[in-house]
């Protein structure tokens, strides 16, 4: 069929609400996953990087609609079904694709085609965001089909991005945060955090915890900053002895060197800084509480709670009582070697925890 037509029908099929259906579900995913693969393969076979090269324009909008639809599904859908979608090809048919709009990204000659392509990237990374949320089985299979290496490729070209054009920049921080958040889920699963220990991932995130552009979103600015830091304390709540006993490559940063960073860092952050996140649950935060670790892995951690329950009280104080979180900040404002900077925030938050006018139940 012709590509008007492809994609006009992947554009309405994403309005429906069949994904609730589960005799539909994966079919319709199976489809989508059929149509990037064609994509695909008009990307590997055109070779001429310039504005005039309709077929492979046309391929780049039909996969932006079709990973839209895809992404939109796995937002739709319970977790057990992610982790079958995980099953289906789908994570290696996305990288595939981000390698290939990342490719052209890199060296189209115009910056308005750089746009195009980083239009193509956002969705790919967003979409991977969220099918590892939570899913141990997912984030191990983005891991070994190579998603490690390509976000660090895509993350030293993104840094190295220069220019006055605001949509390239809104393009690039927007792209950064999507990745960031993929790789809070995999810092989240204890057994692949050791993969992370390469030393120019771990620079990576030390360099965006203070992430600064001069850029009208701060919402952005702040998830980034908040995401990197966050990966870090997940990392280090593991111990110095996972640190200088990876089998990967040396870090050159000091393990106590990056716990200075991620305080030196929190410590700048607004307590009510706006933040588009959105948890459904509080367990991986509170992991870090619940664990023998530093002080400032907590702090990230602490913060984290304080601002959303200070931010949006009807939803996330019922979410904090329900997991077990007013316990573990009254554990640590209580005890005496907890820095006066955690007990503040510790404080912040119990007020709202135990404040009878914010209901029980969890707002969606």
């Amino acid at each position: 069929c012709s590509y008007d037509v492809l994609r006009n029908c992947i554009g309405m099929l994403s309005q429906f609400c069949v994904y609730h259906r589960d005799f539909m579900f994966f079919e319709i995913i199976h489809s989508l996953i059929y149509v990037l693969d064609q994509q695909k393969n008009v990307f590997e076979q055109s070779t001429v990087l310039s504005m005039e090269n309709p077929r492979r324009d046309k391929a780049r909008q039909i996969s932006i609609v079709t990973v839209k639809a895809i992404n939109q599904a796995i937002c739709q859908t319970a977790c057990s079904k992610k982790h079958t979608v995980g099953r289906m090809r789908l994570i290696e048919t996305i990288l595939d694709i981000s390698r290939l709009a990342f490719n052209m990204f890199q060296q189209s000659p115009h910056e308005s085609e750089s746009v195009e392509f980083c239009g193509l990237l956002l969705e790919t990374w967003s979409t991977l965001w969220n099918i590892t949320d939570e899913q141990a089985g997912n984030c191990d299979k983005f891991v070994l089909n190579g998603g490690l290496e390509l976000y660090h490729e895509t993350y030293l070209v993104c840094s190295q991005v220069r220019t006055d054009d605001r949509q390239v920049a809104v393009a690039i921080t927007t792209l950064i945060r999507n990745m960031l958040g993929l790789m809070g889920n995999i810092a989240e699963v204890r057994h692949i955090r050791p993969r992370l220990l390469q030393d120019e991932i771990i620079q990576s995130f030390y360099l965006l915890r203070n992430y600064d552009k001069q850029y009208e979103n701060e919402c952005d600015i702040i998830e980034i900053r908040y995401s990197a830091a966050g990966i870090l304390s997940h990392i280090c709540s593991d111990g110095p002895e996972q640190w200088s006993t990876s089998v990967y490559r040396s870090v050159n940063l000091s393990y106590d060197q990056v716990l200075a960073g991620i305080e030196e860092a929190v410590d700048t952050w607004s307590i009510d800084s706006k933040r588009s996140i959105n948890y459904k649950s509080f367990n991986p935060i509170l992991h870090i509480l619940r664990v023998q670790c530093p002080f400032p892995c907590k702090l990230w951690a602490v913060w984290a709670l304080t601002n959303l329950c200070q931010c949006k009280p009807e939803r996330f104080v019922p979410m904090l009582r329900r997991d077990g979180g007013v316990e573990l900040l009254n554990n640590l404002n209580e005890n005496p070697a907890c820095p006066a900077n955690i007990r503040k925030l510790c404080s912040l938050t119990l007020v709202k925890a135990y404040d009878p006018n914010i209901g029980s139940d969890i707002e969606e």
